[in-house]
């Protein structure tokens, strides 16, 4: 018995130890940067034109009118909105189950019920590191662990555009995950140790991988393996991926050159297909966020073609 109670009193020890060490050590992080981001119409431009184009921030900061063409986000952007409570499906995916708690898009704008109290590095090491201004680990529907991706003269001209925003006065709850998994994303973030250059925008391919990357082609066009939610190898943007859509359950497309993909699809019907988003007669409801995309240069959307054109054609049978 006392052999028992000795080995049950050691057990508890080590993991009343581990749960300390979890808790002191994790999530992984570094201090922000004490940086001002310097505010110039070159970094207002390119800015508003990431905010809006391609990482699409006001899809989830702010209410969307799912009435129109692609649920376009409501202006005025960045008040951020309630995503969902305990046990309602993840937006988007069908086979999430129910979410861990309450998820809140957080109010973006510089008012005091947004961000205006957070430094410039405290906005930059949330965005690309995932980590809050209370230096605990944000809830990965924030898709910092892309935005990581994000050059750093990208991330500090998204983040002089955030600071341009039209203030809104806007509370929200706090995100309250449950146990365990408020545990679990401590686990996720990881600090950049290293200098993230800018894409060479004069090379089609690698700038048009860039910005697929930062866009989230990747993530809602690959297949995943149910149990680590990783990209399954050798499916890269085969598409199938399964959608709660509001009407229905949906599949991502193959976006190789695959006959069941793009297939022998040309430049310029790739761009058209986001040029919808102006047609008044357009009325597919889906959640492919349209609206935002479509505000992408031509130029870009040119170099993303390029991109998947280079992509080995796979086909993925769900």
């Amino acid at each position: 018995m006392r052999k028992l109670l000795a080995l049950l009193s050691t057990t508890l020890f080590l993991l009343f130890a581990t749960a300390v060490i979890y808790l002191i050590t994790l999530p992984k992080s570094a201090a922000p940067s004490t940086e001002t981001i310097e505010v110039n119409p070159e970094r207002l431009a390119r800015g508003d034109y990431l905010f809006n184009a391609v990482l699409g921030c006001p899809v989830c900061h702010s209410e969307r009118d799912y009435s129109k063409f692609g649920g376009p986000p409501v202006a005025p952007f960045g008040g951020g909105r309630v995503c969902a409570e305990t046990g309602k499906p993840l937006p988007g995916l069908a086979e999430s189950g129910g979410l861990p708690g309450t998820i809140c898009f957080r109010n973006i704008t510089p008012h005091e019920t947004g961000i205006s109290d957070w430094s410039d590095g405290e906005v930059l090491r949330a965005v690309r590191e995932g980590i809050g201004k209370d230096d605990q680990a944000l809830f990965p529907i924030m898709p910092y662990f892309i935005y990581r991706n994000l050059s750093d003269e990208d991330a500090r001209s998204a983040v002089a555009y955030v600071r341009s925003l039209e203030p809104i006065d806007h509370s929200l709850p706090d995100t309250a995950i449950n146990f365990p998994v408020n545990w679990v994303i401590r686990l996720v973030p990881e600090p950049l140790n290293s200098p993230v250059p800018h894409p060479d925008m004069s090379n089609p391919i690698a700038y048009g991988k860039y910005l697929s990357t930062v866009a989230r082609c990747s993530f809602c066009h690959s297949p995943r393996d149910s149990r680590s939610r990783q990209a399954i190898e050798g499916l890269e943007l085969a598409g199938g991926v399964e959608f709660q859509g509001r009407n229905g359950l949906m599949y991502s497309t193959n976006l190789t050159t695959h006959d069941e993909g793009l297939g022998e699809m040309s430049e310029a019907e790739f761009i058209a297909l986001f040029r919808r988003t102006t047609d008044p007669s357009a009325t597919d409801i889906n959640l492919m966020p349209w609206t935002y995309y479509g505000n992408m240069s031509d130029a870009d959307l040119g170099a993303i073609f390029a991109y998947l054109q280079s992509v080995p054609a796979v086909r993925y049978s769900p």
